[in-house]
């Protein structure tokens, strides 16, 4: 056996006295003096390895693990509050934005509703009423108005190309287009109650809702139309029909 393979027997296993090993310890003192090195240093690892247990190690160990598991739980519990909490600030802020006039005023949830709703028809209809001249009278506009308990107290001021009722969120409503001075105006008197003026500028359109009694008038014109001044002139001409 060559020193090489004698070295590697006696490194893989310390103990091994094979006659081929026996044989190398023998004939060389180097070898022999390895082998012994080898050996002490098998004990010494044997001992470093051989520690005292303390009777309670399982124990401390399954306490620290319910610890740690406990701790997580709390921190755990704790993120999914706080997540909660900041998903309901986060929600509620979503809210009051939604409730944000498209200009700078604050539109309450009643009149933010009738202004998207009274966008939703005139951008649907648009194609549908563009090419329509009905030339509708004063007499058949307050025919219309009937439902809503108002009337105009005289001779309406624009041209109306298309008069209807329709039908306008959860109510009715009084559908009317006329001519304004930029373009078409889009007038909706509906029952729905707002308590108070609002403008609005949303996707390239501008409107106003206006409470007349208890009941609304929306306002939806093209860029640069005056609604509001529109709605002055006529609010001052509705009156209850009765």
């Amino acid at each position: 056996m060559d020193e090489l393979e004698f070295r590697r027997q006696i490194m893989s296993n310390p103990k091994a006295r094979d006659q081929d090993i026996l044989d190398a310890l023998s004939e060389n003192e180097s070898n022999s003096k390895f082998a012994d090195d080898i050996m002490e240093l098998d004990k010494k690892i044997a001992q470093a390895m051989n520690v005292d247990v303390p009777d309670d190690l399982a124990d401390r160990i399954l306490f620290n693990q319910t610890a740690v598991q406990s701790n997580n739980v709390v921190k755990a519990n704790f993120t999914k509050r706080a997540l909660s909490i900041a998903a309901s600030v986060a929600f509620t802020a979503g809210l009051l934005i939604g409730q944000v006039n498209w200009g700078n005023i604050i539109v309450q949830p009643a009149q933010a509703s009738l202004a998207n709703t009274a966008l939703s028809h005139v951008f649907a209809e648009k194609t549908f009423i563009m090419g329509l001249d009905e030339q509708v009278s004063s007499q058949q506009i307050n025919v219309k108005m009937t439902p809503f308990a108002y009337k105009f107290t005289e001779t309406f001021p624009y041209h109306v190309y298309y008069l209807n009722h329709c039908g306008f969120g959860d109510s009715n409503a009084m559908h009317m287009v006329f001519a304004g001075e930029v373009g078409r105006v889009t007038m909706f008197v509906t029952s729905v109650f707002s308590d108070k003026e609002v403008s609005f500028d949303k996707q390239g359109m501008v409107g106003v809702v206006a409470p007349i009694g208890n009941t609304s008038m929306i306002l939806v014109g093209e860029q640069g139309e005056d609604v509001a001044k529109i709605a002055e002139q006529l609010s001052q001409i509705i009156k209850p029909a009765a």
